[in-house]
């Protein structure tokens, strides 16, 4: 993977958008350099999170990288451009931020709105790669064939993971390791060892636990004979796991009298039950025939009391019959009685509407002669009111002109005044001035004058008390500049008096214009003029809204006369039919006269109850007689006998089966108990045999991969896996340690030898000292020495992985840490490895701080920073 282009946008310390074109260098090394804090980390940033959705130190995601120097409606985004095995891919993205809103709040204040983050990915094809956010990631690290921790480890490098690996202990070595190499496999194949080995000792203890269980469920019977094997019973009770063969010997014993024991209250029960079953027979065909007769007994004095209700049931009988033949005619009666009633009530609407229709006319006449004269009325005074309100409202921006003008006159008469104060002080400074210049002359003259030279004033040749400099007159230019001030403020204040009449005379104009009427009054007289004109529309249209509403009344009721009269008459036909069909329906069902029907009518309610009632009486009398006959058949020559004795006797037998059931009972399950007990047993045992050999094995298999075993350094699988990679990387980092040193030291991984027994251990890193032959550990190097083994770490696990990793392209290597702690000579051989790295991989950029380094190195990236954020350029 090699940069091509990187944009950053509002990230990190870069406020505005900033491109970084890596085209511009050939290639080889190049520097990154600029004030602590001004950004250079930041580039490194921008490329991890582009790729990987993470910073290069893994501390930040990329929600915290908005940059505080971006305005708040900035765009926050990384744009990457790289390219691998010669094609080109862009991909980029944004985090979750706020920015600004287009469009502001109702109270003008800026609505932040929140961005979700996104990622898009376009292919060397120029299309883009389809897919949500999980899968453009999963593309990106199959297009580079790393994942995020091994790309810091071999592409980038963050400031301070150098010293991490190089000083950290075997346990955190592991962890490092397990994210690079992807070592998890053998982890978890240590812990399923582990948990597998577990789970068999568990089952092994349960099973154990069972085998107790079944010894402690087994029971014995209640017998004297076998108080013996009670007592070797509780022996085996104590003891961790007896005998197998003993035990289920003693318990097959047990099972075998609960069996004859079965055997013997089994043949008792069935003789029990032949006579219980014999006894119940006899009871209950005598119960029968006892309750024969009671039976008949009483449907002979239901058929006593049926007898007793005959002269009622004739006259319900009567009174249903009535009722039956009145509904068949009550139904044409109802139909003609109430269209009657309903001929009544419509012809006294008919009666009401005529009347109100009567006086509807007259009404109707008064009101649309008042809406016509109020509006014949209203028309006139509409225009009249109209122009009169027209004519105020138009005069009312007026008096607001005169509000302003008065407001500005007054300003200019402010003016004016202090003007005129001002102009006053000029003249009296000018004349103070030229008072005290011309006082001045007699001394300027007499200081020329000589005696016998004639006074150019008075012609005297004699000078006897000639005038004196006072020293402190103004010169002839004072004066002329306080003239100068005296002038130009008399003429700013005549300016000043002529904007002042000017904009009195308009003031007086305006006022001329509109008259002596005050504003109050006229917006008085406007609002009355208003209301009167509201008030006339409003009884106009009032009026006329009256007379409609009547109009439409009229109309409405005529409609409905018209209706009623047409309902009246159809109503009469139907009236006439009804009837016909109501002295038909008294003539089908017999009735001599009205009157009779009215008889039978009072009964129509209730009839079929009582009907029912009827047939329900027959219905009782015919089956009383039917059982009484048939009870007599079957009582034919049979009489009630008494069976006390025979119950007695069929209790005490009862009472015998019931124990002989429970007991029964107790000895079955005793020995179903028992017996399950036994096979639980021989399967506990079977099982306890296979889990200890299971165990056996597991249990070695697991102390081995997870380093337990007694007496040996705690070296588990994955960390035996990882030593093969950790002695490859400490090989490829001395071989540029070597040139970085001059063979001063070297690497080395910890012999198993030298391993502690305590905690975990395998990962452990010493230096071998050529020049003295001893080995050390190699947090005991200095702070240069630290910086030199931990670059050459690096830069070899760097080879490891690539190696590793499916024979990867890594054309570019960022390396993020100070120089400061080398000496000049550690310093030169450290950038010739470096730059026979770039040589090697196509790039090779690097941060510092240390000065020398900007002559060392050609190409050089420089970061600024100012009060706007972050800036980026080339520089050689």
């Amino acid at each position: 993977m090699r940069p091509v282009r990187l944009t950053l946008s509002a990230f990190g310390s870069y406020a505005e958008e900033e491109t970084i074109d890596f085209t511009q260098i050939s290639g080889g090394l190049f520097l990154i350099t600029g004030d602590t804090g001004a950004g250079k980390t930041t580039i490194f940033d921008g490329i991890m999170y582009a790729l990987y959705d993470r910073t290069s130190g893994g501390e930040r995601d990329g929600s915290m990288m908005r940059s505080q120097y971006a305005p708040e409606d900035a765009q926050t985004y990384v744009e990457l451009v790289f390219s691998y095995r010669g094609e080109e891919y862009t991909v980029r993205r944004n985090p979750e931020y706020y920015r600004a809103g287009k469009r502001k709040r109702s109270d003008k204040k800026i609505h932040l709105v929140k961005e979700a983050p996104k990622v898009s990915l376009l292919l060397p094809g120029g299309e883009e790669y389809q897919g949500k956010k999980k899968e453009i990631d999963q593309k990106l690290e199959e297009i580079i064939g790393l994942d995020a921790a091994q790309f810091t480890q071999t592409a980038m490098i963050a400031q301070g993971d150098f010293l991490k690996l190089l000083h950290a202990e075997s346990k955190e070595r592991k962890q490092i390791f397990s994210r690079i190499f992807k070592t998890s496999l053998y982890r978890k194949i240590q812990e399923e060892l582990k948990e597998q080995a577990k789970q068999v000792y568990t089952a092994l203890e349960e099973c154990e636990q069972d085998c107790k269980k079944e010894l402690g469920r087994v029971e014995f019977p209640d017998f004297d004979s076998l108080e013996e094997e009670k007592n070797r019973w509780k022996v085996f009770l104590e003891q961790e796991i007896p005998d197998e063969k003993e035990v289920l010997k003693q318990l097959n014993e047990i099972c075998r009298y609960d069996t004859e024991e079965e055997k013997k209250l089994t043949e008792e029960l069935r003789g029990v039950q032949k006579e219980i079953t014999r006894l119940q027979l006899f009871i209950q065909k005598q119960e029968e025939t006892g309750r024969l007769f009671d039976t008949l007994c009483k449907e002979e004095e239901q058929l006593q009391k049926l007898d007793s209700q005959k002269e009622w049931i004739e006259e319900l009988k009567q009174q249903a019959k009535g009722g039956a033949r009145a509904q068949k005619v009550w139904g044409k009666e109802e139909l003609y009685k109430r269209d009657k009633e309903q001929e009544l009530l419509l012809d006294k609407h008919i009666m009401e509407n005529t009347v109100w229709l009567q006086n509807w006319e007259a009404e109707e006449t008064a009101l649309r002669k008042k809406a016509e004269e109020l509006c014949g009325q209203f028309v006139p005074a509409e225009k009249q009111l109209t122009e009169q309100i027209a004519s105020l409202t138009a005069l009312l921006p007026r008096y607001e002109r005169i509000r302003e003008m008065k407001t500005a006159c007054q300003k200019e008469t402010e003016k004016m005044e202090q003007y005129l104060v001002w102009c006053r002080e000029k003249a009296e400074a000018y004349e103070e001035v030229y008072r005290q210049f011309f006082k001045e002359q007699a001394g300027i003259l007499a200081a020329d004058l000589e005696e016998g030279a004639p006074c150019p004033v008075c012609g005297s040749l004699s000078h006897p008390k000639k005038a004196v400099l006072s020293g402190k007159a103004p010169d002839q230019k004072k004066v002329e500049q306080a003239k100068k001030a005296r002038d130009k403020a008399e003429k700013e204040r005549l300016e000043a008096y002529e904007a002042f009449q000017k904009i009195k005379g308009q003031l007086d104009a305006e006022k001329a214009q509109i008259g002596e009427e005050k504003e109050e009054e006229a917006r008085q007289r406007l609002e009355a003029l208003k209301q009167e004109l509201e008030q006339r529309r409003g009884e106009a249209e009032a009026a006329k809204k009256e007379w409609q509403q009547l109009k439409e009344q009229g109309r409405q009721k005529k409609g409905e006369l018209q209706e009623q009269q047409k309902q009246k008459e159809l109503l009469a036909a139907r009236i006439a039919k009804e009837k016909r069909a109501y002295e038909t329906a008294l003539t089908a069902q017999a009735y001599p006269d009205e009157e009779a029907y009215q008889k039978d009518k009072k009964w129509i309610d209730g009839w079929e109850e009582k009907n029912r009632s009827v047939q329900q009486f027959e219905t009782d009398v015919k089956t009383c007689c039917a059982k009484m006959e048939t009870l007599k058949l079957q009582l034919k020559g049979e009489k009630k006998t008494d069976i006390s004795g025979e119950k007695n006797a069929l209790k005490e037998k009862e009472d015998r089966k019931e124990y002989l059931d429970d007991r029964l009972r107790n000895v079955y399950a005793r020995r179903r108990k028992n017996e399950d007990a036994c096979r639980q047993l021989e399967a506990r045992y079977t099982s306890l045999e296979m889990l200890k050999k299971k165990y056996e094995v597991l249990g070695n298999l697991s102390r081995t991969a997870n380093g337990s075993l007694s007496g040996s350094a705690k070296l588990d699988f994955e960390t035996y896996v990882q030593r093969q990679f950790f002695r490859q990387i400490i090989n490829a980092a001395n071989q540029r340690l070597a040139k970085m040193t001059e063979n001063e030291f070297l690497l080395q991984c910890r012999e198993l030898k030298d391993l502690k027994n305590q905690g975990e251990a395998g990962l452990n890193l010493d230096v071998y000292h050529l020049v003295n032959d001893a080995v050390r550990d190699v947090k005991s190097l200095s702070g240069g020495e630290s910086f030199l083994a931990a670059l050459a770490m690096a830069l070899g696990l760097a080879d490891i992985v690539q190696n590793t990793a499916g024979a990867i392209t890594l054309d570019t290597m960022f390396v993020d840490e100070g120089f400061g702690s080398l000496d000049e000579e550690s310093r030169e051989r450290a950038i010739q490895i470096l730059k026979q790295l770039a040589g090697e991989r196509g790039m090779v950029g690097i941060i510092s701080h240390v000065s020398e380094l900007k002559e060392q190195i050609e190409w050089k990236l420089e970061i600024r920073k100012d009060e706007k954020g972050s800036h980026a350029s080339w520089n050689m």
